[in-house]
């Protein structure tokens, strides 16, 4: 058979620390197949899985080194996303919010940062940009009312990056929010993604201190707080969730392929479905499928962390190119998982089937807009 696990790519000449990190990442698969029913059924990712990624550090991907963070860069942790996703989808996806939240909040004063990360590195930072609210200025910061829908991770996030109008219509931002502050509704019931637990924050006369709000037309493009480097390509990391959905489907359905009943038991009970040279073609297609979408992905991790390096921002051409690489990406997943499903057969989407369950994540997450090309942003 043809391995599809070619996160090579991905990984070669990551440091130390990120390709540590990659395999405690590894290492809780089997945590998070015991719990993906769970985390789908409930519609948040159980505490099991939570406290295991907390102490396997993935908490601290985007967390600066200054305060004993990882500060992992976009190839590692796409990697690191693709190994959570082949078991959990959900998971992953709130693992990746969580980056790029932290990295966001490299955006902020350095005094900022010392309140999230000093006395915690695992803190993790969320967001939304569902809601939009006015922030209404007060002595010593802002006051905040509104809703935001479609945040991932809050359930289990210590802070949230929430977007903001001020005064004038034109002048938008983000504040960043405790968790403590907020409440949080239950309003996500999707088939897919469910455990991302992805439901609507509520801010009632939240006090924001004034270093707490930054608005973007006010920014300038000095360095971040603390020498940090400028954040950039903030949903690259999604990817991963989608790569790995396709690695996991993958593996579902092969193995099943090669440990199911005979293609033909009265012909000869020794041969399988997977011994007929037309499965062996479409396994072999699927294969070739997600081996270009990881590659198409690699191109623009890789992208993202040599400018981060360098200091250079992404150019125009290359921004287009990162997101035009993500939707060919999960668009290739996409039909890989349903060459997969259709050699398969109709027993993977059984709902004792973990290959439904993935089935029903990719077709919700990739039609998030980091992945819809049609879209404009």
């Amino acid at each position: 058979m043809i391995g599809t696990d070619r996160l090579d790519v991905l990984v070669t000449g990551l440091s130390q620390e990120e390709a540590t990190h990659l395999s405690l990442a590894s290492s809780l698969r089997p945590t998070l197949s015991t719990n993906a029913a769970a985390a789908d059924i409930a519609c948040v990712l159980p505490d099991e899985v939570v406290t295991a990624m907390h102490k396997a550090g993935l908490f601290r991907l985007a967390t600066p080194r200054v305060y004993g963070g990882v500060q992992a860069g976009s190839r590692a942790v796409t990697a690191i996303a693709a190994e959570v996703a082949r078991e959990c989808p959900s998971a992953a996806w709130v693992l990746t919010v969580f980056y790029s939240g932290g990295l966001a909040a490299w955006m902020f004063p350095e005094a900022v940062q010392q309140r999230i990360w000093q006395a915690d590195p695992d803190a993790a930072v969320c967001g939304s940009s569902g809601g939009g609210a006015r922030v209404t200025p007060v002595d010593n910061g802002y006051l905040l009312n509104g809703r935001w829908g479609w945040a991932s991770g809050a359930h289990h996030a210590s802070w949230i990056i929430l977007d903001v109008v001020g005064e004038s219509t034109a002048d938008r931002g983000i504040a960043l929010v405790p968790m403590r502050d907020l409440s949080i509704e239950k309003t996500w019931n999707m088939v897919g993604m469910r455990g991302t637990g992805s439901d609507t924050v509520v801010a009632d006369d939240v006090h924001v201190p004034e270093d707490q709000v930054l608005f973007l037309s006010r920014m300038t493009m000095s360095p971040t707080g603390g020498g940090l480097p400028r954040p950039q390509g903030l949903d690259s990391t999604l990817s991963g969730t989608i790569l790995g959905i396709g690695l996991g489907v993958y593996d579902h359905v092969v193995d099943g392929l090669t440990q199911g009943l005979p293609r033909s038991p009265k012909a000869n009970p020794r041969h399988h479905k997977v011994d007929a040279p037309g499965v062996q073609a479409g396994v072999a297609d699927a294969a070739m499928l997600i081996d270009s979408a990881i590659l198409l992905v690699a191109r623009s991790a890789g992208a993202v962390d040599r400018a981060t390096g360098t200091g250079q921002r992404l150019s125009a051409i290359e921004e287009t190119r990162v997101r035009m690489d993500g939707g060919l990406a999960a668009r290739q997943i996409r039909a890989a998982v349903d060459t997969l499903l259709d050699l398969g057969g109709a027993g993977r989407l059984a709902e004792s089937s973990p290959a439904q369950r993935l089935w029903r994540d990719m077709g919700t997450a990739m039609r998030h807009p980091a992945f819809v090309q049609e879209a404009t942003r």
